[in-house]
């Protein structure tokens, strides 16, 4: 898989690199950390510019949450669960991006484009349960900068040392996901506290 994704990008440049990102929505196997790492590698040789590569994965990683949003909103959860198989869509993993969608809500979109796979497919309640697609479109534009920049940055400073440092950390990547869960969940807890707290001095503030 990492060497079709090398000579995609390496025969097609930045549609190639797009065209990798969009995959990513398709067939949910694609690493995008992996097509992000390689523009990175290409940008430290000179090849793409490291400002191209961070803009066209944002906006494969975006077109690609748009395309599984309207796959929710106009299919809903009955062709999702018929179909998404052929997509590599695990019904555990589907299961795992309406769970975090019914506890946080549209924040989701945006906390949840830093977590692999749920990434992906956190726009399917989403756009199941037909939520403001503007709105979507800004938290999932918001939450994608961190996760391209990330892997971009990676892959720019570490060049042809990423593919050796990502074999290893493949068998770290359970571990490393639950870290990050813990991460992001202390984030949320943070955020809605403090949005609690705001209504509470509303309401009193009304009074």
């Amino acid at each position: 898989m990492s060497n079709f994704i090398i000579d995609l990008i390496v025969n097609y440049g930045y549609i190639g690199m797009f065209i990798g990102m969009v995959l990513e929505a398709v067939i949910i196997i694609i690493p995008s950390e992996a097509i992000l790492a390689t523009g990175g590698i290409l940008a430290s040789k000179g090849i793409f510019s490291f400002t191209g590569s961070f803009i066209i994965g944002l906006l494969g990683s975006i077109f690609c949450a748009i395309v599984i949003y309207f796959m929710g909103y106009f299919g809903g959860k009955a062709f999702v669960k018929k179909y998404g198989k052929y997509f590599f869509m695990k019904e555990e993993d589907l299961e795992k991006s309406d769970s975090w969608f019914n506890k946080y809500g549209m924040i989701s979109a945006l906390v949840c484009r830093n977590i692999p796979i749920v990434r992906t497919l956190i726009s399917l309640p989403i756009g199941i349960t037909k939520q403001s697609f503007i709105k979507f479109l800004i938290y999932t534009t918001i939450g994608s900068i961190p996760w391209t920049l990330a892997f971009t940055y990676f892959g720019y400073t570490l060049g042809d040392n990423w593919i050796i440092i990502n074999s290893y950390l493949s068998h770290l990547k359970t571990p490393i996901r639950i870290i990050i869960i813990i991460i992001i969940m202390r984030i949320i807890y943070i955020l809605l506290s403090r949005r609690n707290k705001n209504n509470i001095k509303s309401s009193k503030q009304k009074c």
